[in-house]
């Protein structure tokens, strides 16, 4: 027990006050006494407290008054009322305004240790339960999803209209490009964020599992079904379900799947009743699902069911100017994993990144860094293990290739974008030996840019055709 909890108690009875006192400040607790209301929420304006004990018949304002102003004020603040007149009536009273407990005089002494105790756990943990609640929203609010690119603002833009709507949205991109953060990002922005966001791997489940996972299962559904379990959709109930790589559901699941979005309820495996749920879907998927629907492996109609407001979240290689920022952004969240304070990354370690394909995404520049924080000894990320990097261009790393931070940002993001998207063309043009139809392929994008960009480089593709 810690003697930091600081208990204020009013009463206008000076002996309770004085025995209260003396019991509190033995189990270490800090106590402050007045004997009316009125110098109790005097008290509120100067100190902070972590309980009130407050007596129910005091002179001009009655207990039930002063915890209805209480509550007004600190609604967070456990409040235990205490009268000398057992009444269940001003008991229930109490408890319907707020009050955390109640018991009468003469009070057991174990009796009300216990019940401050009580009350001061429970209300450790409502503060605990609140900071968890803002801490998430302010992870997955908006401004948290590190982007400049206009295709990730437009991403934004989307979770922005749907994100307090009841539709089903269905993300799509590729491994690692950052979908459960935008699952998370609509349900904290929604008018759900207070209730139970919860996200299933539709892959890392057993296809045996995975409809009990989902649905949840009576005892003695199956061999080792020895109680009754609830599935993610009860869980989720009020919430959000988070459906990640929905493409791999086989397909019995997939048609008890669409069952649930048509009838909003639910049949535990072994069940015979249906159960009502109320959950919004949120699914997610790497895979292209209107091709898995024309091959037959995917059923149409459930697709038409969660394809409801589709986003599209952009791979990396299509938002290259984001990676000085997502840069920083992990360097400043994993720098205590190095043993020295690491401030910056050298301008040539931010060029090869720009020049690097990303084929893992987000998470594979997420990994990557922090292995090289681990790395790092000095204050500077000075090196990065690229996957099939060009050892041609390890000079590039400390700075003595390309453009050097001597000035403002933006000219600086300009032209390391400028230089790496050079670096990236001629490494495409020597892979491909010129040919423009294979780059354009590999690249995803049309001929006519390709063209473009050699022109603007005064690159001539010639001199890579073997």
């Amino acid at each position: 027990m810690t003697d930091k909890e600081h208990i204020l108690v009013v009463d206008d009875d000076n002996a309770f006050r004085v025995a209260t006192r003396t019991l509190l400040e033995d189990e270490r607790y800090r106590v402050s006494c007045v004997a009316n209301g009125e110098a109790a929420l005097d008290g509120l304006e100067s100190e902070s407290f972590d309980l009130v004990l407050s007596d129910m018949v005091m002179g001009k304002m009655s207990g039930i008054t002063l915890l209805k102003e209480l509550k007004l004020r600190k609604p967070e603040m456990p409040v235990i009322m205490v009268t000398g007149f057992a009444s269940v009536e001003t008991a229930v009273e109490a408890m319907r305004l707020g009050a955390a407990d109640y018991l009468t005089k003469p009070s057991n002494n174990d009796e009300l240790l216990i019940k401050i105790r009580k009350a001061l756990d429970l209300g450790k943990k409502d503060r605990e339960l609140r900071m968890l609640r803002e801490e998430l929203q302010t992870t997955y609010s908006f401004g948290n999803m590190i982007s400049q690119s206009g295709a990730m603002k437009e991403v934004i833009r989307q979770i922005q209209r749907v994100a307090d709507t009841d539709v089903t949205v269905l993300l799509q991109g590729e491994s690692g490009t950052g979908k459960e953060l935008a699952a998370r990002a609509l349900h904290f922005n929604s008018s759900r964020k207070e209730r139970p966001f919860v996200a299933v791997s539709c892959s890392a489940i057993p296809e045996t599992l995975l409809e009990s996972e989902l649905f949840g299962f009576e005892k003695g559904a199956f061999t080792g079904a020895a109680r009754q379990r609830v599935g993610k959709f009860e869980e989720a109930h009020t919430g959000t379900l988070f459906l990640d790589e929905i493409g791999d559901i086989a397909p019995s699941v997939q048609t008890k799947l669409l069952r649930v979005l048509q009838e909003k309820s639910i049949e535990r495996v072994g069940g015979s009743g249906l159960i009502s749920v109320e959950t919004r879907i949120v699914a997610a998927t790497n895979r292209d699902l209107e091709l898995m629907v024309r091959q037959g492996d995917f059923r149409g109609d459930l697709y038409y069911r969660l394809n409801v407001f589709p986003i599209k979240l952009p791979p990396l290689r299509e938002r290259m100017e984001d990676i000085p920022l997502l840069a920083e952004h992990f360097l400043e969240r994993y720098a205590s994993l190095g043993d020295s304070c690491i401030k910056t990354i050298a301008p040539g370690v931010i060029s090869d990144m720009m020049s690097h394909s990303w084929p893992g995404n987000v998470r594979e520049l997420e990994n990557l860094l922090k292995r090289a924080i681990i790395k790092t000894t000095g204050d500077t990320i000075t090196s990065i293990e690229l996957p099939g990097a060009d050892p041609a261009h390890e000079d590039a790393r400390d700075g003595a290739t390309g453009p050097v931070p001597e000035m403002p940002y933006k000219e600086y993001l300009s032209a390391i974008t400028r230089h790496a998207e050079e670096r990236y063309l001629r490494r495409m043009l020597t892979q491909c030996k010129g040919n423009i139809n294979q780059i354009a392929r590999l690249m995803d994008v049309d001929r006519k840019t390709i063209y473009r960009k050699m022109a603007e480089y005064a690159i001539d593709p010639s001199a890579f055709r073997g």
